[in-house]
């Protein structure tokens, strides 16, 4: 007696266990047939094991050559007689199967001549239908018959739902594996991209869907959806792709709540846009479920199965792992969060700390001013920043120190700017300008130069400069529309406060340093006093005693003549010195008032 053991369709994750567990299956209900058969006398016998809908999910025959097992097997569904047998939940006895009303339209070969029809359940729980044709002695099938084949049916119940069982706890399994390797990224440093990459490569491996992708919000633009990663569908499309918030995405951000639906194309909120990724047309059912933490919605986690994909309605059964799983992928998203947050606040507080290193030595301005724009873009992400400070020479103007990034031409040294506007504005009041849209903002009036290249700005901060209640200058710094840093440093208007005043020490600090020069030089003039009072006055004094005596000692007048007026020159040369030491007092300090010829006498 020729037998087959068919599987219709391709493995799917509705049999999750090994192969060897769903072969056992198919053999273990391959040797209840066969013993049916042989019990009842029965020619030939099938096993359908169905699912809802009455789709076919094991075909297991005894009896039926190869050709005609594929005959039946071809059957997406089952029509006609076998209908009426599955709507039966009673075993069902017919001893004259070609007179059957519900069997007219089945060509007469295919006829068997009596049927015994069994359903397979277990309690409330209904797997298939037992069918056992033409008993070989050509008699009706007995009550002793129906209640054997009662048993085995009983039997086969048991080992599909055994397997089922075993296939759900294998699947529930990997559902908690999965999340369990979302929960261990918590504890390490984890990375936006590989989280999410993860995610949905998990998801599809898991639920065998043929397509997930990680959808967030983006936080740049709260009217538009990042994809972040997606895989499946020549995993397209690319991370980073930017759409409008629409659709079903849109609808799940817009109330917080999953959406299920059967067939995509069908579901009126689908919106896919000038863009529609044709692939997504091959799609049945779709889930697109929330990625909220601490009700804040970041995104949404977008899910489908092709259509007629046996791996969907397991996975339509399975919302409560579907929806865990989601759970677990927020939770990675807050982490990935928080964790740039403390990687930002690290980041603000070591540029901090290197500044404040500048301040302990010597410290050159333009070099400090250069040196604080590049720590705060690096920090900030800012497209533009630099350095204007007030003209003390010329009050009507301001001039940059540094100014760079954003496509501008580099400011030459020192470049003079009219103080006006917005700038004025923060120099007269000491009051910062924060603006979400800049170039709009009342006073903006750049260089002629800058004006195309800081009209691409959104987010845009000028800020005091001020210490000692005096503001020296300016510190401005600015993002482009559409920067995904420009959200998080708008929330950050106190660190970069924080610079502006380290900037305004700085230059505090530049001055002081000058003052300090300036005492230096005068320190050194005073010491130079000293010693010229000490060592050249006295030695001009010493020179005109002895010239003095030397006038005594003379009797010729021609000589005391020439004499005198050598004192004289030695007079006015030391009042020179004098003038020149201490300032122009005539008075000097040790009480020598020079030398006059009439000191030389006879």
């Amino acid at each position: 007696m020729a037998s087959t053991a068919d599987r219709f369709g391709p493995a799917s994750p509705s049999s999750p266990g090994p192969q060897d567990t769903g072969q056992d299956l198919t053999e273990t209900l391959q040797r209840i047939v066969s013993t049916a058969c042989e019990l009842v006398g029965a020619r030939c016998g099938a096993l359908l094991v169905t699912e809802s809908d009455w789709n076919v999910r094991e075909f297991v025959t005894c009896g039926l050559t190869d050709e005609e097992s594929s005959e039946v097997a071809g059957l997406p569904r089952l029509h006609g007689l076998l209908e009426l047998l599955l709507e039966s939940e009673r075993p069902v006895r017919l001893n004259s199967l070609r007179d059957h009303p519900a069997a007219q339209h089945l060509p007469a070969h295919e006829l068997a001549t009596t049927l015994l029809a069994v359903p397979v359940h277990l309690r409330d729980a209904s797997y298939g239908h037992l069918y056992l044709a033409d008993k070989v002695d050509g008699q009706e099938f007995s009550e002793t018959d129906e209640q054997t084949a009662v048993g085995l049916a009983r039997a086969a119940a048991l080992a599909i739902e055994n397997f089922r069982l075993l296939g759900q706890q294998q699947r529930r399994q990997r559902w908690l594996e999965g999340c369990s390797e979302l929960t261990a990224m918590l504890l390490d440093e984890v990375d936006l991209a590989a989280t999410t990459r993860l995610a949905t490569q998990r998801f599809r491996k898991i639920s065998g869907a043929e397509y997930a992708a990680v959808i967030l919000v983006d936080p740049a633009d709260p009217d538009r959806l990042v994809y972040q990663a997606a895989a499946g569908l020549a995993d397209l499309p690319a991370p980073g792709t930017r759409v409008p918030r629409r659709g079903l995405a849109a609808a799940v951000l817009d109330n917080g709540e999953p959406i299920v639906t059967e067939h995509l194309l069908d579901d009126p909120r689908f919106d896919p846009g000038p863009d529609p990724q044709e692939d997504l047309s091959g799609l049945g059912l779709t889930m697109v479920l929330p990625l909220a933490v601490s009700g804040e919605l970041l995104g949404v986690l977008f899910v489908g199965w092709r259509r007629d994909s046996p791996a969907a309605p397991v996975a339509a059964c399975e919302g409560d792992l579907v929806r865990t799983f989601a759970n677990h992928t927020a939770l990675a998203l807050l982490r990935v969060r928080a964790q740039e947050a403390r990687n930002r606040r690290e980041r603000w507080l070591e540029a901090a700390a290197e500044m404040a290193r500048l301040l302990l030595g010597e410290v050159d301005r333009d070099e400090a001013m250069r040196l604080l724009v590049d720590h705060l873009r690096e920090v900030s992400g800012a497209d533009v920043a630099g350095v204007l400070l007030a003209d003390p020479i010329d009050p009507g103007s301001v001039f940059a120190v540094v100014f760079e990034g954003g496509g501008l031409v580099p400011a030459p040294p020192d470049l003079r700017i009219p103080r006006a506007g917005l700038l004025a504005r923060v120099l007269d009041t000491g009051e910062p300008v924060v603006s979400d849209d800049y170039p709009n903002e009342p006073g903006h009036d750049p260089p002629p130069a800058w004006q195309r290249a800081l009209a691409v700005l959104g987010l845009g901060m000028m800020l005091p400069l001020t210490t000692d209640g005096e503001v020296l200058g300016t510190l401005f710094v600015a993002w482009r529309r559409g920067s995904p840093q420009a959200p998080l440093a708008r929330e950050e208007v106190v660190q970069i406060q924080i610079f502006a005043d380290v900037a305004a020490l700085a230059l505090q600090r530049v001055r002081t340093q000058g003052d300090r020069e300036h005492l230096a030089v005068l320190e050194e003039r005073d010491r130079i006093a000293h010693e010229m009072r000490d060592v050249i006055v006295q030695q001009l004094f010493g020179v005109s005693l002895r010239l003095r005596s030397a006038g005594g000692l003379s009797s010729e007048p021609v000589v005391r003549q020439r004499l005198s007026d050598v004192l004289d020159d030695l007079d006015r040369t030391s009042r020179q010195v004098r003038s020149a030491i201490f300032g122009g007092d005539d008075d000097s300090p040790d009480g020598y008032d020079g030398y006059h010829p009439s000191d030389t006498g006879d």
